[in-house]
């Protein structure tokens, strides 16, 4: 009987563990898209999960609020975050990658961040 016991336990555990491992797999991560690429329709993306990337505008960052503006080549997109860790190297004039979810505060589009990355401009092409 505890030998049954234990087997069923090891079988339930190895179904739990390939259930998680199908889950990871299976998953696909969000692709980044361009600032520009995003706010030509913004509204078809409201309330969804994006990973934007693009120039942190040269003297938009504040850093009491933890608000900043992301640049394309045409728009500009707000980041509140105030959610995120900062990383040490971020900085305005730089590329990154910000996980987060869009949503409408008013008439303005803003990235509620997540998740902060800085890196090579051409790790996010």
């Amino acid at each position: 009987m505890n030998l049954s016991r234990r087997s069923r336990l090891l079988a339930a555990g190895c179904i739990a563990l390939l259930a998680l491992s199908a889950t990871l797999f299976l998953s696909e991560p969000t692709p980044s898209m361009a600032v520009d690429e995003l706010m030509k329709s913004p509204s078809k993306y409201d309330g969804e999960e994006l990973s934007i990337r693009g120039v942190v505008v040269n003297g938009s960052y504040d850093s009491q609020n933890l608000l900043f503006s992301l640049e394309g080549a045409d728009y500009n997109l707000s980041i509140d975050a105030s959610n995120a860790a900062i990383p040490q190297a971020f900085g305005e004039g730089l590329t990154i990658l910000v996980d987060g979810t869009l949503v409408k505060k008013g008439a303005l589009w803003v990235l509620e961040a997540e998740l902060l990355t800085v890196g090579c401009p051409s790790k996010y092409e």
